[in-house]
């Protein structure tokens, strides 16, 4: 008996640019914060703590800190893999350049896995193509979307 069933696949449909507010967490540390992805870069400004007002720019190859007219830049590799710019960035740059990324169903949403600088993330979308969050368990880190 041959079976014609086959294996459906999920992608994750992704804009090429996001305005969004989002929580970010890493161990008992955590504030909301605005993330701006473009099809380069991705830049976080915490909307509370110390760092209020400050924007963190990754563009692949140097992150940036920026307050008013004040800007430092520093290579990546001098830069903790934590860093939320750096995070999002890369998550994003896995699902869009692994062509066999895959995902999980679960009832009303998918989690598509992968693995970036930080460790082994879960992505998690709405079936309606709402980003709901990023979790990264070895690094205790959770990105959640407003």
């Amino acid at each position: 008996m041959l079976c014609a069933c086959g294996h459906k696949t999920y992608t994750p449909v992704l804009n090429s640019h996001y305005n969004l507010n989002a929580q970010y967490k890493t161990g008992d540390f955590s504030y909301k914060c605005k993330i701006i992805v473009g099809e380069s870069f991705v830049s976080v400004t915490p909307l509370e703590t110390n760092a209020k007002g400050m924007t963190i720019k990754y563009d692949g190859a140097n992150v940036s800190f920026i307050r008013g007219e004040m800007k430092k830049e520093f290579p990546r590799k001098e830069i903790d893999s934590v860093n939320p710019a750096v995070v999002i960035y890369e998550v994003f740059s896995v699902l869009r350049n692994s062509p066999d990324i895959n995902a999980r169903v679960k009832e009303t949403e998918f989690r598509y896995v992968g693995t970036v600088s930080a460790g082994a993330f879960t992505f998690v979308q709405s079936r309606s193509d709402k980003l709901k969050s990023i979790s990264i368990s070895d690094a205790q880190l959770e990105i959640l979307f407003e």
